[in-house]
């Protein structure tokens, strides 16, 4: 039974008790059908409900029926398939005690292990405050570990014209054939951005140019970075500062007394024989990439490694990143007697071996256990990958530790301070 609030009507109609009892009554019944939503959805796309109407797709469907744009559904569909492995966190939908817009975030870095401990932490807090906890954060970590900025998302809302949308479909496919692969909305942004500001890595251009200009703003203490930008502060991953210190400017402290001298990191002459031997081009095998272009220390100068060209290589930005995130390894002397592999040791391009069995929750303890040691983040991932790989079977918390400590004592530490 719906009713109406007239101007005319008395006091006692428009008694703010009863309109808050009403719009919380909403917003349960409103929880409780997104939950059963949720079934429905697990359900509709089990048994191909589309076909039944003749639609191309669950999509087309759920737009047609419910009124979701694609991106939408796509959205509610990853929803519902983490509730079916998140018990509590779906029955706090069900009940109405937990709102859908929290539990879309708190989905994204739950598990079965760690929902109770979000639920409980997140009790009473606004959408935009489980927003915040939950950024920078990864499936399987707990409300209280360090955030990694390298997994914070900034979402970015762009309204375009027509003509400018089909120029942007257009720049994606050139830099996606260029790349000679599928580029992520992260890795599109960041070529189209690199442009304007000036690369100058390519056969053609001031090949002496790097593609970074530094100004340190690392704190000493605790060596978090951040980066100025249009009248922004963002900070910035460890691995983000240790992949523009290999190929940038310098510029040396920005907030003493007088400006520090500008320096390269690699001399000019330097940088322009190694993209010249390199061919102007991504030496990972298979990637074709001729633009945006850093040139990478193979040892980092922190750990000893040089400026001679042996110790130089020219990589894309992608591959860059990927290096310095410790998910692509690259070993040996430039140019003809480089090993590529992937972090777990597999040859760059072999395909992935069987799962670990450790289980992710307590490959999740172990990484909180390696950071609380003092660990870089990326450091404490790449060993735990490498531990379970060796230990194999239902393995325990403390094996899995020992195994992954060892493997750091195997692994460089570069901390985000180096020059490489």
């Amino acid at each position: 039974m719906t009713s109406q609030v007239g101007e005319g009507e008395g006091e006692g109609a428009r008694d703010w008790q009863a309109a808050d009892r009403a719009l919380r009554r909403i917003a349960a019944l409103r929880a409780t059908l997104n939950a059963e939503e949720a079934v429905w959805l697990r359900t509709a796309r089990a048994v191909g409900l589309h076909r039944h109407f003749g639609y191309g797709s669950l999509l087309e469907y759920l737009e047609r029926t419910l009124g979701y744009p694609p991106n939408v559904a796509r959205e509610r569909l990853r929803v519902a398939d983490a509730l079916a492995e998140l018990p509590a966190t779906a029955a706090a939908l069900a009940a109405g005690t937990v709102p859908y817009s929290a539990v879309r975030e708190l989905t994204r870095v739950a598990t079965s292990g760690t929902e109770r401990a979000w639920l409980d932490a997140m009790a009473g807090k606004t959408v935009r405050e489980i927003e915040g906890a939950v950024a920078g954060r990864r499936p399987g970590d707990l409300p209280e570990s360090t955030p990694d900025p390298a997994h914070r998302i900034h979402r970015l809302r762009l309204e375009l014209s027509a003509a400018t949308f089909a120029l942007f479909l257009a720049a994606r496919r050139a830099l996606e054939e260029t790349c000679g692969q599928p580029l992520t909305d992260d890795d599109l942004m960041a070529a189209l951005c690199r442009g304007p500001l000036g690369d100058g890595s390519h056969v053609g251009s001031a090949t002496d140019q790097p593609a970074y200009q530094i100004a340190v703003t690392t704190c000493p203490d605790c060596g978090r970075a951040w980066q100025d930008a249009a009248g922004r502060t963002v900070e910035i991953a460890p691995a983000a500062v240790e992949q523009a210190s290999c190929d940038a400017e310098v510029l040396g402290r920005v907030d003493g007394a007088e400006p520090a001298v500008a320096t390269r990191t690699i001399p000019p002459r330097v940088r322009r024989a190694v993209v010249r031997r390199d061919r102007g081009r991504c030496v990972v095998p298979g990637c074709r990439a001729s633009r945006w272009l850093d040139v990478h220390h193979l040892r980092p100068r922190a750990s000893g490694g040089s400026h001679l060209p042996e110790n130089l290589a020219v990589v894309c930005t992608a591959h860059h990143a990927a290096i310095h995130d410790g998910r692509l390894v690259v070993t040996g002397r430039a140019p003809g007697a480089l090993v590529f592999t992937h972090a777990d040791g597999r040859p760059y391009g072999a395909p992935p071996a069987a799962p670990p069995s450790a289980s992710d929750d307590v490959a999740a303890e172990a990484r909180l256990a390696l950071t609380t040691l003092g660990y870089l983040p990326q450091q404490a991932r790449v060993a735990i990958d490498r531990a379970r790989s060796h230990v194999g079977g239902a393995t325990t918390l403390p094996v899995l530790v020992r195994a992954a400590l060892r493997a750091c004592c195997t692994t460089p530490v570069v901390r985000p301070n180096s020059s490489a």
